[in-house]
């Protein structure tokens, strides 16, 4: 008798706490299955935001920042699960966001940045590929059901970089001495400049318009500098020239007269003493010839 009484006794214990256990369960957890389906029609996925570099960038350096932002908000996604990045110049993927299997944080929004060093120049392409996951509820004969489903999304920018300035070749003006104060300007650019300007004599730079002749020069030494800018923003500089402009001198008013008198007088002289000897010759006895 006694030992029945024990046994109903443990048994309505059990079912207080078995009860007890339940509603507690019901309250943390309303939803009674769980199923995996596909997405739904017209949900979206992730919203994946790369705020650096811009698309379809020209960058004129090899170190790029990436800064991104993956965002739940006005999606069907309820959480981020996975997310990674893929580069062209990369040959693994970089993680942005792994899940936490032992201590999820399935969080709604993840903010990303890394900056990415000696990335070659050249053309590159940067993709974002972020899971996450989202549900609905349906309440069903068999009871309340979560409809589980996974969405990924991707976002792709591309960009350009180019850290090499461009490179000049002078062929003229040359280091040697020009007889001429219009002294010819030739160069070559190894690409195609956006802006071009020039320093003669170490004065202020001066926006090259097109000219191909530094013109009305004076007498003695020059120097010449080129920059050019390319589409990047990189500057090439060429090697500084120095040359001489020293022009043949016509002869002026005062030099032709100081030598046509120094002329003159070398004729008078030179006459003079034909004349001198010329006399003697004649009117001296000792200068006639004997019979």
């Amino acid at each position: 008798m006694k030992k029945t009484a024990l046994i109903l006794i443990f048994a309505l214990m059990f079912s207080l706490i078995a009860e007890a256990c339940s509603i507690k369960l019901a309250q943390a957890d309303p939803y009674m299955y769980y199923e995996w389906v596909s997405p739904p029609a017209g949900s979206t996925p992730l919203a994946i935001s790369i705020q650096s570099p811009n698309n379809n960038t020209l960058l004129n350096t090899n170190h790029v920042n990436v800064t991104l932002n993956i965002s739940t908000k006005g999606t069907s996604i309820v959480a981020l699960l996975d997310a990674y990045l893929k580069a062209d110049w990369l040959q693994e993927n970089t993680t942005i966001y792994k899940q936490n299997t032992f201590n999820p944080e399935f969080p709604q929004s993840w903010n990303y940045s890394e900056t990415f060093s000696n990335i070659p120049d050249g053309k590159h392409n940067i993709s974002i590929y972020a899971m996450g996951n989202g549900f609905y509820a349906a309440n069903e004969v068999k009871g309340l059901t979560a409809y589980n489903f996974d969405m990924t999304a991707i976002s792709r920018i591309n960009f350009t970089i180019d850290s090499t300035p461009p490179k000049i070749s002078i062929a003229s003006p040359q280091n040697i001495t020009y007889k001429t104060s219009d002294v010819p300007l030739n160069f070559t650019i190894s690409e195609n400049a956006s802006l071009i300007k020039f320093s003669l004599d170490s004065q202020e730079n001066s926006t090259w318009n097109g000219n191909l002749t530094l013109a009305g020069l004076p007498d003695g030494s020059h120097n010449f500098t080129l920059y050019a800018w390319d589409a990047a923003g990189n500057i090439g500089t060429s090697e500084n020239v120095v040359f001489t402009v020293d022009k043949l001198k016509p002869p002026t008013l005062s030099n032709f007269t100081s030598i046509t008198i120094a002329l003159l007088s070398v004729s008078i002289a030179v006459a003079c003493i034909a004349l001198i000897w010329y006399f003697k010759r004649n009117k001296h006895p000792h200068f006639k010839s004997r019979s």
